[in-house]
Parts: C-alpha cells; structure tokens; sequence
C-alpha cells in the first residue's frame, strides 16, 4: 500500500511539472539568469588575468628591463646573466626618430628585432630578415598610409648617428608586446608624443653601446602575470639586479673617462695645425692690394660717360611696356576664368560618369536581389503546399482517432454499467447471507453513505451561501448608488445628470434579481435532494426485512455473478489495450500537429522577410530612377557651358593676336637699348672689378689674421670643452623597471581589478532579487494547493511525503537553473567582456583563457537552493500543521475594509465601479502588492544603476580635462638646463601670439600616511596664482561653489581626502625626503584622475622650509590656434631647457579608451537586468492570474467580456508598474552611490550622477517589459474556463 502510494505521489509530481510549466520554467529562468550573471562576472577578473598571462607568456613579454644613463655593454649582459634567477639576459638597441614631412613628421620609436624577447605578432607581411627591412607599428602604418612594399625615410635627431641608413622597406605590419594598446609613450623628440614603433635588425644600428637589456625571470612562467606571486618573485630578483648596478656602473664609468682623455689630445694637436696655416695666408693677401689700386682708377670715367644716354631709351621703353602689360593682364585674367570654367566642367563629366557607374552597380545589385526574392518566394510556396498536405494528413488521423475513441467509450460504458449490476447484486446477496450482523454492518454503510450525501449537500450549500455573500455585495453597492441618486434628487439635479446613476441602478437590480433566482432553484434542488435521503432511511429498514427472506436464493446468485465477472474481465483487458493504443496514436497526432505549427511560423517568419525584402527593393527602384533623372539634367546643364567656354575662347584667341604683334614692335626697341646697356655694364663691370680686387685684397688681409686668431681660440675652447667633460662625467645609473611600467600593462590589470569591484556588489543584488523571485514563487505554490495538501493528508500520507513532492519540485528547478546558469555565464559572459577589452587591448582575446570557477559556481548554486528550498519548506511545514478539514476548506477571503482613498470622498466618487474595485484589490492583498512593487524596483533599480554606471564612467575624462584642468600641455624642464637656456624658453613663451597664457608650476611627488599603507600625491604650486585660476578649477562637486587658494593652507582632492579620512579644517600630514610636514586643508576639491594639493608659493615655503623651484609650465592656446597645439609643441622642444611635453588632449583620449573599454560591461550588466525584469514581471503576473482565476471566471459569469476582464488586471499591474517604477528609481539612487564607491581604484573617482535621460531609459524599459507581458497575459485570461473554475472549491 506504503509502495503505491509513494508511486501515486511520484506520478503526480511530473504531473505537476507538465501541468505549471510556465511557472516551473520562470523558476528555472529566474535561478538560471540570477547564477549565470553572478558566476558570470565574477569569473570574468580571473579569466581576464589568465587571459593576459597567456598572451605575455606566447609572445616571452620581459619581466625586467635595464637602462643605463651611459648605455650598456656586453659585460653587464653577462652580469646579469649570471645573476641567480634570471633565465635569459639580451641587450637591445632603440632610438627614436622624425618619419614624415614638414607638418606631417611624427615620432618614431626604433628598436632591435630579438627572437627570445618580446616576439612580435604580424598581421600583414612577415618579420624583418635582412638589413634595410623594417616592421611597422599597425596604427601607425594604418594612419600614415604605409602598406607593404612601401619605403619609409627617417631622420635622426640634431647630430645623432645611431642608425646605418635611414630608408627602409615595410616588410610586415603588426603589433608588439610592449605596447598592448594606444599609448605609445613620450619623447624629447617632435611634439612629445611618440606616434608609433618599428622594428629593425641589429645590425642597422651604429651603437657601441647597448639601449637597454631585456631579462626573462627563471620560473615567471610558472605564475600568473597581476598575481602577489608574480610581483613578489619580480622584486626579489630586481634586488638582485641592484645589487651589481655600484660595480657594473663603476667599470662603464673608467671606460668613458678614457674616450674623453682621447680627445683632449686631439684638440691640443689642431692648435698647432692652425697657427702655421695663418702665417701662409697673410702673404699672399698684400700682393693683391697693389694690383687692385690701378685697375680702379682706369675705369671709372669711362663708366660716367655712357649712364646719361642709356637713361633717356629707358624712359621711352618703361611706358610701352606698362601699356603692353596692362592688355597681357587682361587676357590672362580672361584665360584664367576660362581654365576655370573649363575645370568645372571636367569634375561635372567625371562626377556624372562615376555617378552613372554608380547607378549601374546598384541596378545590378538590385536585379540579383530580385532573383533571391523570387527564389525566395518559389521556397515559400512549395513549404505552404507541403504543410497544407500535412494538415489534410491530420484532420483525417483525427477523424479515425476520434471514431476510435468513441468506439472504446460505448464499450467502456457498459462495461461500467455490468461491473455496477454485479457491485450492486454482490451487495445485496452478501448481506442477506449475513442475515442479522450482515443487515446491521450493511445498514451502518447506508447510514455512511447517507452522511456522505449530506456532507455534500452542505458543499453545495456553502456554494450557495457565498453566491448569498456576492448578492448582498452587490445590494450594498445598489444601495450605495440608490443613496447617491436620492441625494441628487433631493439635490434638484435634472434627470439626465441621474441617468447614469439610474442605469447603473437598473443594471445592479438585474443582476441581483438573476442571482435570487439562481439562488432560490439552488435551494430547491437541496430541498428536494434532502427529502430523497429520508425516503432512502426508511427503504433501510425494510432492506433488513427482505435479506431474512431471500437467503435460499443468495447460492444461484454467486454462481451467476462469477462467470459475469470472468466475462467482464476479459472485456475490460480488450478494452484497456485499445485504450493503450489509442492514446499512443494520439500523442504522435499532438507531435505531428506540433511540427505542422512550428513550420507554420517559420513560413510565417520567411513570408514577411521576403516581403520587407521586396519592399526595399521596390524603394531602392524608385530611387535609381530619381537619380537617372538628375545625371540627365545635369549633362544638359553642362553641355550649356562647354558652348559659353567655345566662344569666349575664341574671342581671347584673336585678343592675343593683336597683343603678340605690339609685343613685337617693344621688342625691337628694347633690343637697341640692352646693346648699349650692355656696353655699359661692361665699362660698370671693369670699374667694380678693379674696385673689388683693391677691397678684397684688403679684406683678405685682415680676414687672415682674424681667422689665425679665431683658429686658436677655437682649439683651445675645445681643448678647454673636452676637459670639462671629462670633469663633468658622473658615475651612470641603471633604471630598472618592469612589465608596470609598459603602456597599457598596468591599466588592463586595473580594468580587471575594476571588474572584481562590481563583481563584489552588483552581481550580488542582481542574484537576490533573482532569488526573493522564486522564494515568492514556491510560496505562492505551496499556498495555492492547500486543498490537495489537505486530501492526501486526509487519505494518510505523511507530512514528509507531501512536502517532498513540492521540495523536489524547488530542488529540480532551482538545481536545474543553477546547472544552466553556471554552464552559460561563465562561459558566455567572460568571453563577451575579454573581447570586448580586445577592441582596446590587442592580441589578448586572441589567446583567451575561460576556466571554470568552482567556487563561484557553489556559491551562487548554494545560495539559490538554500533560499528556493527554505523557503519551500517552511511554507510546506506551515501548511501542513493545519488538519485535513481546514486545509479542505477554501481559506477565508480577506476582510473588506475601507482603504485610505475611499476617505477621501471626492477622489473616490469620481472613480468608476472599475477603478473603485482595482483599487481595493490592490491594498486588500498588500503581501501581493508589496511583492510586485519590490519585483519591479528591484528590476528597475538595477537596470538604473547599469545606465548610472556609465553615466559616471564615461564622463569623468570630460568633467577632468574640461571642466576642472583647462590647460592644453605641460612642458616638463630639464633640470641640467642653465638659467640662460631656461630664460631663452620663457623668452619664446612670452612672445608667442599662439599663446593665450602660460604658469609656471612646481609638481612634486610627495606621500601621505593613511589608514593602512600609504597615497602618492602630486604638490602643485603655481608662480602666478590668477593665471592658475584659469588652468585649474578648484570647486565643490555637489554645490559647485568655486574655492581659491591662500597662504592659510592647502587645498586637497576629495577622493584623496577620503581615502586618508580628513576634511576642510584638518591638518594632512605629507611626507618628503624622509621628513614628515604637516598643512592645513582649507578646502576640498572635486577631482577625478589622481591625487593633488594646491598650496601658494608662500604656503610652500612656510610649510617646508624652502622656495618652491619651478621645474614645468603649463600653457593654454588660443582658441583660434588649438590646432597648431603640436606644432607648437615641436618648437618649444628645441629649446634645450624642455626636456617634454604631455599633452592634456592625448592624456584625456588615454583616459577615454581606458574607461571605454568597461563600457561594454557595463552594457552586459544593463541587458542582464533588463532580461531579469522580463521574467521577473511575467513570474509575477502568472502567479497573481493564477491566485485569482476564481475571481477572474466570476467576473466572465456576470458577463464581463475578455478585454474587460485583461483591463480589470491590467489596471492593476499598470499601477503596480508605475509606483514600482519610482521605487525603483529611489532604489537605483542609493544602490548606485554605494556600488559607484565600491568599484573605485584608490587613484580614480568616477562620477556620482545619474544623468535624467538615463531614468527616462530605465523607466521605458521596464514599464514597456510590462506591456509586453500584459500582452501575453490577456491570451492566458481569454482561456480561462467559467465552468472550471467556479466547480471546484478553489
């Protein structure tokens, strides 16, 4: 018995499943979204690392690298070669160099080709093999138009001979590990801005000296790049490193000392060369003095006698040729309007040629489409025959199936009737046999049976005692209206103002009048139902008399029932087996119906692809034929001109012949007089010569005396500049950095730390509204069948077998989900982000790394049947402590109670029967009520917090470079540069009309002690503090009020002062050189990018002790000058006293990418919460259709049509949206501000609004989701059965 019950029950249980799939699969959805998303984006920081790593580890990306302040030689390659740790050890070359021409140069950073460092990826060609061939950066190359084949010139900076040639064949274009993404890194050369690389061979650098070294870490492929074990193992060997920089730097030291020994000796030698020289020169020099003297004198009067005639033939010339200019200048002008127009009309033709070929490509495109389509349509037809066939095919099945059927039910119906004549004549022998016993225990089972029959007429009257309820429902509102109606008239309004009143009075009346009646033959039918069982109880006792008669006829009886009941047997195995078969038949029928209905859509689908498809065709005719209709008035056009260009070129023909002929004549004229000028240029010419020996002979004198003299101070300044180099050489330094210090390394470490952040919070809400969902859910379940709960109760099973059949049905779905969600999101969801960061970081998603996590994968599975089952259980432990007899019995219906609104009388007397009903519906059930709006604000909040996230992200870069610093570049100085090379700049600075103003500025890297650990923080002190009102914008993020410095302290970034924990009126402590000082904060501004204190020169100075030293500028353009902000840049890098520039434009552009990248994020996390609000709003509408289908089917009864029953709950869920909708948006404010803060890096502070377009977004999304769901929801309540549903109890 134990068994078949526990089979019955497990029956029943995928019944269940098939019976509630949509809210099974909403559960199933709801978990699946809720896992998918959490594991999701938490595996996505690790995968991204991973990811990272195996891209360095491919292309053997250094893990250190040495420069050295004198270079490198092969001997500190083998140091650091035999240092323990270190794996490989090679030297490298690079340089950088001018590429392009006048304003198109750009700079181009070279460097060696190695095949154990740093291997390069081509995307186009292959990697250089021989001298002369290079590799270019791919933006670069893309940017500057080079393609493979191409010859490249570039050109060394001032005196420099670091490369062998400087032109080179593109032979590949690729990519570098190095340079990961945009950023190229800053130069002393150009603009500041390297543009791009190349790589080169070895061999064609001229170095003797290495650039730097490359050092591979023995082990470092073992760990994963971003990880403590990587930094951990980097620094340990970098110490190492350190530690032979004293004496490999000492040895390159003696090295250069002994080259700048060598060439004083040289420069001493010149100065003897040079003295001998001179005394040769100032010999030869006299002779020519006296030679020079005589020739002079001949030839001046010679000279005089020949000017004053050629004076007179100029004058006459000079007028002819200024008539003859002004005609030439005439026709020129002609011929030059008439090229003109000639040109315009060549680009006509050529325009109406490309335009004429550009319409017969479209035409063909067009054409070939149209084939398609009509293939298209020929497909389309032949599958519409094909199901129309198949639908035959079923109708016919069905026929036969039905004919079948009905068969089986006749067989079956009497079968039923000879199985009750046997049950019935088997009673009635037994307990005659029985005689006495038998009598009284058979009488007992009529009188059970008799009290069966009454507990059912009580059902029925219960039935009709709630029919009573609705009755006085409606009298009340009857009443209700009658008053109103009564108070008008006595008001004195006019009939027509009470026939609407009176019309619904009417309409009221009716309906009460037919429930009365339906009410009363109700009761009649009990009456009479009762007086039968009275009839039955007296037919009982005469029973008891005939059973003591009729026991010598019991005997024949038996033996006649068991052959009928043989008989009836096998009748029934037939019939069973054709029942079998039958419904096997049906099923493949419901299959092949299945099939036919799937192809419908899809011919249904392809039907209106075609048709859009023909539809822009037929657009795309109709725009070819415009366009042939204006080429032909535009050659018509054109053909106009070309006749005006024919004569009037024609009339400038004949002009210049009558001008050439005047031409002529001058000619002539000008002739006779260049013969005479000519003359007496060689009487001038004699006289400057004679003139000239005599000055040259005596310049050339004293010229070889000062050159003697110049010659030795020369040589001696050299002499005097090589022995201050020697004296000047310091000891070199080696600059040791690693893989943080590549462009776009670190920042793609950030941009996975940034993803772990949100990981922490967003995720985390997302799942738990995901999860409260599907709590509800199962509640809203468990409570819905309490009437079955309380039948298998009443029929003895156990409280632990009822409740596993709706704690398996959680633990299936939500298990079911998990699995699903934990498949796809860490899957799908790390896989959409890398390659988003790809666009921005290259070559990464080419080596993709997707694992999956098992402890987020737990976590979230956990966490979903922890809360999915808890709650099953506890709300199956509640119902179940009820008795069966309760649980029976519907539950009570809440208790009518005025609402706040019906208070309010002139609100609620202007709302219709309609309005006045929803609204009591909606605060009648508030755990429903609450339960929806917390649905929707929480689906609403989180798509909010998605549109917030890039609001605040995407606008810090603006609100930084726009808003708050406004100067255009800032020009770092070299701090060797003399005080005259520094006043050469400010010189070039001043005078300048590019320039709108300029500041002088000292930034100063200092720290400042927090909680745990340390903040870097730039000091910036400006000379001129009005001018750095306009550099800087130092304000109040919320208010805007604007702040200014003075000399009573500092004023500090507010991301700064929160991670240290001060405020305005505080003192921060900084420290510097190993020396702590401390400074009052006198405000605090808003910042976004890095750390900072502004303190006033004088504030400086008292605070350390010392004046500030101006070590950069700062600049702003004009703004008509903005776009010459590089080519300025190149001018002011060729003073010695600039050492670079950093450009704000390009820093704001590097902060743009960085932070653009997350916004495909960003967007995962928006649609996600969008899908979330989908499921969330349908779950939650098919639960409250489903509690109320009772209600629902009376409303249908009392003759509410389908679209005013969809309206009556649509009203509802509008509401419900609206007052979710603002919730949601409060919510979304304040999840935001704590999410926005949370995903932080110390050095960054995004923004903290949301901007009111992004509300509109969220808004529209959620309630158009709920539209749509409403739309699906109405198809649900046309199905709803009256007769169903008012039948059972529930």
């Amino acid at each position: 018995m134990v068994g078949d019950g526990m089979k019955a029950l497990h029956k029943d249980f995928w019944m269940e499943i098939r019976k509630s799939k949509a809210r099974f699969i909403s559960i199933f959805l709801i978990v699946a979204l809720g896992v998918a998303f959490f594991s999701g984006i938490q595996a996505s920081s690790p995968d991204m690392r991973y990811s990272g790593d195996a891209y360095y580890e491919a292309a053997k990306l250094m893990d250190l690298k040495i420069q050295g302040t004198l270079g490198l030689t092969q001997r500190d390659v083998k140091a650091v070669s035999d240092i323990d740790g270190v794996e490989l050890a090679e030297g490298s070359y690079s340089t950088d160099v001018m590429s392009g021409e006048d304003d198109a140069r750009k700079v181009l950073h070279l460097e060696s080709i190695s095949s154990n460092f740093n291997l390069l990826t081509a995307d186009e060609g292959r990697i250089p093999e021989k001298s002369g061939e290079i590799f270019l950066d791919k933006p670069f190359a893309k940017n500057r138009g080079y393609k493979i084949g191409d010859t490249i010139s570039v050109s060394e900076d001032g005196d420099s001979e670091l490369l062998k040639k400087t032109t080179y064949t593109v032979v590949g274009i690729g990519s570098s590990p190095l340079y990961i993404s945009f950023n190229r890194g800053n130069t002393t050369l150009g603009s500041g801005e390297v543009s791009g690389f190349g790589y080169i061979l070895p061999e064609d650098f001229e170095q003797e000296a290495f650039t730097q070294i490359y050092i591979m870490v023995h082990e470092s492929g073992d760990v994963i790049s971003y990880t403590d074990a990587y930094d951990n193992l980097i620094r340990k060997i970098q110490k190492r490193v350190e530690g032979i920089e004293k004496e490999q730097c000492s040895l390159r030291y003696d090295e250069i000392v002994a080259e700048a020994n060598e060439k004083l000796n040289d420069a001493r030698k010149e100065l003897e060369d040079g003295k001998k020289e001179s005394e040769e020169k100032l010999g030869d020099a006299k002779k020519k003095l006296d030679d020079g003297q005589k020739k002079y004198e001949d030839g001046k009067k010679e000279y005089e006698d020949g000017k004053q005639q050629l004076s007179d033939a100029k004058k006459e010339l000079t007028d002819g040729k200024q008539q003859l200019a002004d005609g030439r200048k005439q026709i020129e002008d002609g011929w030059s309007q008439l090229n003109s127009a000639k040109q315009q009309v060549e680009d006509g033709l050529s325009q109406l040629n490309a335009a004429r070929s550009q319409l017969a490509d479209s035409e063909a495109q067009i054409n070939e489409k149209q084939s398609e389509l009509t293939a298209g349509y020929e497909q389309l037809t032949a599958a519409k025959q094909q199901v129309s066939d198949g639908e035959a095919q079923l109708r016919e099945a069905e026929k036969t199936l039905e004919s079948k059927q009905a068969e089986l039910d006749s067989g079956r119906e009497q079968l039923e009737t000879g199985k009750n004549t046997i049950k019935e004549t088997k009673a009635a022998l037994t307990s005659q046999k029985e005689q006495c016993e038998a009598g009284l225990v058979q009488v007992s089972e009529g009188e059970s049976q008799i009290s069966s029959s009454e507990e059912a007429l009580s059902g029925q009257q219960a039935q009709l005692d709630e029919l009573t309820s609705q009755k006085e429902a409606l009298s009340s509102q009857a009443a209700e209206l009658q008053a109103q109606y009564d108070a008008g008239a006595e008001a004195g309004k006019n009939q027509e103002e009470l026939a609407e009143l009176s019309t619904q009075i009417q309409t009221l009346n009716g309906q009460i009048s037919a429930m009365e009646e339906q009410i009363n033959a109700g009761q009649a039918q009990l009456d009479g139902a009762q007086s039968e069982l009275t009839a039955k109880k007296s037919e009982l006792a005469q029973t008891r008399a005939t059973l003591e008669s009729s026991l010598g006829q019991i005997n024949e009886g038996f033996s006649q029932i068991k052959e009928q009941e043989e008989t009836l047997s096998q009748t029934e195995a037939q019939l069973n087996a054709g029942q079998e078969e039958l419904d096997k038949g049906k099923k493949e029928l419901e299959t092949k119906k299945a099939e036919l209905s799937a192809a419908k859509e899809e011919i249904t689908a392809n039907q209106a692809t075609l048709d859009d498809g023909q539809s822009q065709l037929d657009s795309a005719r109709a725009q070819l034929s415009s366009g042939r209709q204006q080429l032909e008035e535009k050659q018509a056009q054109l053909n106009a001109g070309q006749a005006e260009i024919q004569t009037n070129t024609e009339k400038l023909t004949s002009s210049q012949a009558e001008l050439d002929e005047n031409e002529q004549k001058l000619l002539d004229g000008e002739k006779e007089i260049r013969e005479n000028e000519q003359k007496l240029k060689d009487a001038k010419k004699d006289l400057e010569d004679a003139k000239k020996k005599l000055s040259d002979g005596k310049k050339e004198y004293q010229d070889g005396k000062k050159e003697a003299d110049d010659k030795i101070a020369e040589a001696r300044q050299k002499i005097e500049d090589a022995q201050k180099e020697v004296d000047d050489i310091e000891t070199p330094e080696w600059i040791i950095s690693d893989r943080n210090d590549l462009p776009e390394y670190s920042d793609f470490g950030d941009n996975a730390e940034r993803l772990k952040n949100i990981g922490k919070v967003f995720p985390m809400i997302f799942f738990l509204v995901a999860a409260l969902i599907s709590l509800t859910t199962m509640t809203r379940m468990v409570e819905e069948q309490r009437t079955q709960i309380g039948t298998m109760k009443a029929l003895g099973y156990g409280k632990t077998a009822i409740a596993s059949k709706y704690l398996s049905y959680a633990f299936l779905a939500t298990v079911g989900g998990s699995i699903a969600g934990v498949l796809f999101g860490e899957k799908v969801l790390p896989y959409i982000i890398i390659q988003a960061y790809g666009i921005m970081y290259w070559n990464i998603g080419d080596h993709m790394q997707l694992d999956y996590e098992l402890q987020y994968a737990l976590i979230a599975s956990g966490a979903a049947v922890i809360c999915t089952m808890g709650a099953t259980l506890f709300s199956s432990a509640r119902t179940l402590a009820e008795t069966p007899a309760s649980l029976m019995r519907p539950p009570a219906p809440k208790e009518g109670k005025r609402i706040l609104i019906e208070r309010i009388s002139f609100i609620w007397k202007h709302l219709s029967f309609s309005w006045k009903s929803s609204m009591r519906n909606l605060f009648r059930y508030k755990k429903r009520l609450f339960m929806t709006i917390f649905g929707i604000a929480g689906s609403m909040g989180l798509m909010l917090v998605g549109f917030g996230l890039y609001d605040s992200i995407m606008d810090i870069a603006i609100l930084q470079y726009d808003q708050i610093q406004h100067y255009d570049a800032m020009v770092i100085n070299d701090e060797d540069a003399t005080d005259s090379q520094e006043k050469d700049l400010l010189k070039f600075l001043d005078g300048n009309s590019e320039i709108d103003h300029y500041t002088r500025m000292q930034l100063t890297k200092m720290t400042a002690p927090k909680e745990k650990g340390s903040v870097s923080i730039y000091v910036y002190v400006p000379e001129n503090t009005e001018n750095f009102k306009e550099d800087v914008t130092l304000r109040d993020r919320k208010s805007h009020e604007q702040y200014e410095l003075t000399d009573d302290g500092a004023v500090i970034c507010e991301k700064t002062a929160s991670l240290i924990g001060v405020k305005a009126g505080d003192k921060i402590t900084l420290e510097k050189d190993n020396r702590k000082y401390k400074v009052k904060i006198t405000a605090v501004t808003e910042n976004y990018m890095g750390h900072y204190v502004y303190m006033t020169p004088s504030c400086y100075e008292k605070t350390f002790g010392e004046k500030p030293k101006y070590s950069s500028t700062v600049y702003t353009m004009k703004e008509d000058a903005e776009s010459d902000l590089e080519t300025l840049g190149n001018a002011i890098l060729k003073y010695p006293a600039a050492l670079s520039i950093s450009y704000t434009s390009s820093t704001a552009g590097q902060v743009e990418r960085m932070l653009g990248s997350l916004g495909a994020v960003i967007w995962v996390l928006i649609i996600s919460a969008g899908m979330l609000a989908f499921v969330v709003l349908y779950n939650l509408n098919n639960i409250n259709i489903t509690e109320r289908q009772r209600e629902l089917a009376t409303l249908k009864v009392l003759g509410f049509y389908d679209g005013e029953v969809s309206q009556y709950v649509f009203r509802e869920n509008i509401l419900l949206s609206f007052i979710g909708i603002l919730a949601g948006a409060v919510f979304g404010i304040l999840l935001h501000r704590y999410v926005i803060t949370t995903v932080e890096v110390d050095a960054v502070m995004f923004g903290r609004n949301i901007k009111p377009i992004s509300f509109v977004y969220s808004g529209i999304i959620t309630f158009g989701f709920s539209m749509f769901v409403n739309m699906v929801m109405h198809f649900k309540l046309k199905k709803i059965n009256m007769v169903e549903s008012l039948k059972s109890v529930e």
